[in-house]
């Protein structure tokens, strides 16, 4: 699995249709307290999407990625070096390579470990592997005896993909989706579960059920402050046809259930996203959301969470629309400075390798993109298009 160069190739785009409503959706857009500018990064030495990126000492560290819409996935692990500027190949690959992953940072008994839960791997099928990389000594591993144990109603395999969220030392694996048009076949259908990783667990009972979200979805945006995990968006799956939502709920570690009422949604629909919270700095008390995507297409627009105000904004446009990008903050919760890499572009017919820096500043955003919630049906274009 060594494609590490590989230049990315088409997608076959379904047909968009806009659904009314999608004005009324964007009135609860204000200006944000703090804006957030985007300038170029240092581009990936791939096209890349379907993907994190987690940062350990000093190094935001890639677990593969997938490199076209054929479903040629790359399951080399690289890293960033922040201080040098420079990507480089550890020439470690993780035993299977998947695509369509969060990364959750946690410490078991070998050290710190990024791990990753099920996914979806070059045949085109959702699996169940639980797989670990270990910066310090560069070695990657499977948990056999803690697979993933994620399912929707029609008891499928659940795809994750950015739903993953650490609090503590545990990892909290949320919703997920399946398809008809998967390998093996299975059924078009959402999760609404939760899933809760204890790495320091007794071998072979990692795992334990958590409450379960108010709306099944997958694909959210997963963001942090404090012990509250927030469930950004996502997508909905009704027999083949992807409804980006707008939908935020909000989950206190050790209450008993979601909270759908009592947080704002969305100004409109976002999938395949990636998301920040803050609880110092100057984005406190605030969650960020970037490469807002609506399957197949995205958005540049970013928006914000104000959580004491329970009020979205929006806090101003990457230099281009992006989903399924890798991001992580790579500066501090004092100096933060938000990194997507990758992913597709605005109506995914390509796969980028660019990347943007942004950087929390004051003053009122500039332009809203105003585009409506859409969804798309993802017909029999083939397991390759999730």
């Amino acid at each position: 699995m060594k494609m590490r160069f590989a230049r990315g190739g088409g997608i076959l785009i379904a047909a968009a249709l806009v659904l009314s409503g999608g004005t009324a959706a964007l009135a609860a857009h204000t200006s944000p307290d703090t804006a957030i500018k985007w300038k170029a990064g240092k581009s990936f030495p791939s096209t890349a999407t379907r993907f994190d990126g987690a940062l350990v000492d000093g190094k935001v560290y890639f677990l593969g990625f997938r490199v076209d819409d054929a479903g040629t996935t790359d399951g080399s692990v690289w890293y960033y070096d922040i201080k040098k500027g420079k990507y480089v190949d550890t020439k470690t690959d993780m035993p299977t390579p998947i695509s369509n992953y969060e990364i959750a940072v946690l410490k078991d008994k070998t050290g710190t470990g990024l791990y990753v839960f099920g996914g979806r791997d070059a045949n085109g099928e959702i699996i169940k592997t639980v797989q670990v990389y270990y910066p310090k000594t560069n070695k990657a591993a499977v948990l056999k005896k803690d697979p993933w144990p994620g399912q929707t109603p029609s008891k499928c395999v659940s795809l994750v993909g950015t739903g993953v969220a650490t609090v503590g030392n545990l990892a909290y694996a949320i919703g997920g989706m399946s398809f008809a048009t998967s390998v093996p076949p299975c059924t078009d259908d959402n999760s609404n579960q939760t899933w809760i990783f204890d790495p320091m667990g007794k071998e072979g009972k990692r795992w334990k059920a958590g409450p379960k979200l108010n709306v099944a979805r997958g694909y959210v945006a997963t963001a942090v402050i404090g012990k509250t995990i927030y469930a950004v968006g996502g997508d909905v799956n009704d027999a083949g046809t992807l409804t980006a939502s707008q939908v935020v709920e909000s989950w206190t570690v050790g209450d008993k259930k979601w909270d759908d009422k009592g947080v704002a949604d969305l100004p409109q629909g976002c999938d395949e996203a990636q998301g920040w919270g803050f609880d110092s700095g100057p984005l406190a008390n605030t969650v960020t959301v970037a490469s807002c995507g609506q399957w197949p297409n995205a958005i540049p627009d970013v928006f914000q969470y104000d959580a004491k105000k329970d009020k979205w904004s929006n806090a101003g446009s990457l230099n281009e629309a992006r989903r399924n990008a890798a991001g992580e903050n790579i500066g501090t919760a004092k100096k933060p400075q938000l990194m997507v890499v990758g992913g597709y572009n605005s109506d995914g017919s390509a796969i980028l390798d660019s990347s943007e820096i942004g950087t929390p500043g004051k003053g009122k955003t500039a332009g809203f993109s105003g585009a409506a919630s859409v969804f798309h049906s993802a017909g029999k274009s083939g397991a390759s298009t999730f």
